[in-house]
């Protein structure tokens, strides 16, 4: 493990983490200095990933992991304190979209699965991970909420509710937590070239227009970046945010200033 970096000696759990923004993360914390725990539903991803790190000269294990269920983010926490001994910084990433669809014919099933994917699972990860921060004496936590928490133009029901309702998570425990030197801030991405959203053009009925339509909501005029999101997420997770917590940090090439 490289003993410099942002992220030296320190120990990281990534949360979908087989691909897109979760694997940009967990390459970059890996090359900061961390040991990473990887988790995620994808296990050749997962592994993949775990084995990229290592081949690095990096310290990763991959645990799998549905986020939406509480004993299996229980597990994913308690390895990195019996692989690495602790914890230092949880990127809580995974998460589904919703397919596009008008509010009044979301599914109870589609709201539920959306809402335990997303928020749920961000609970349990807050959940899990805070006592051991606590036990290292400090840590951070970054939540992946949405530019949707703060914009949107609609047929995005579930999702958007439950990226608003990280938000509110978010700033709750960052107050509660911040006299004990933990801090827990959220990313709030805009259109992100993802496998996701590459997914999301796939089922869409006319994709050149759908494409169209996310860069003419950003005034930089193209998707970000995996990587661009996970240079973010390394700044509120290290030192370099040492002043930060309870914000929502907008990485929407300016869609929200419009």
């Amino acid at each position: 493990m490289p003993e410099h970096g942002w992220l030296a000696n320190k120990v990281a759990v990534v949360t979908g983490a087989a691909n897109g923004m979760g694997r940009a993360t967990a390459l970059l914390f890996a090359r900061e200095g961390a040991c990473v725990v990887i988790g995620d539903i994808d296990e050749s991803g997962g592994q993949a990933v775990a084995e990229q790190i290592r081949d690095s000269g990096g310290e990763a294990t991959f645990v799998r992991c549905d986020v939406a269920q509480e004993s299996e983010v229980a597990e994913l926490m308690a390895t990195a304190e019996r692989q690495y001994g602790g914890l230092n910084t949880l990127f809580n990433n995974a998460g589904i979209e919703q397919p596009l669809t008008p509010s009044h014919e979301v599914t109870e099933a589609m709201f539920e699965r959306i809402i335990n994917v997303n928020l749920k699972g961000t609970f349990f990860g807050c959940k899990y991970a805070l006592p051991l921060l606590r036990q290292a004496a400090g840590g951070t936590i970054v939540n992946n909420s949405s530019v949707s928490a703060f914009a949107n133009v609609g047929g995005n029901l579930s999702y958007g509710a439950s990226k608003g309702a990280i938000m509110s998570l978010t700033r709750i425990l960052a107050v509660e937590y911040a006299r004990e030197n933990i801090r827990v801030n959220a990313i709030c991405p805009g259109v992100i070239d993802t496998p996701m959203n590459q997914r999301n053009l796939d089922h869409a009925e006319n994709q050149e227009a759908v494409e169209a339509r996310w860069l003419a909501s950003t005034p930089l005029g193209r998707m970000g970046t995996p990587e661009e999101i996970a240079h973010t997420v390394l700044y509120l997770a290290s030192d370099m945010s040492s002043f930060t917590t309870g914000i929502g940090l907008l990485i929407d090439g300016g869609r929200v200033a419009t």
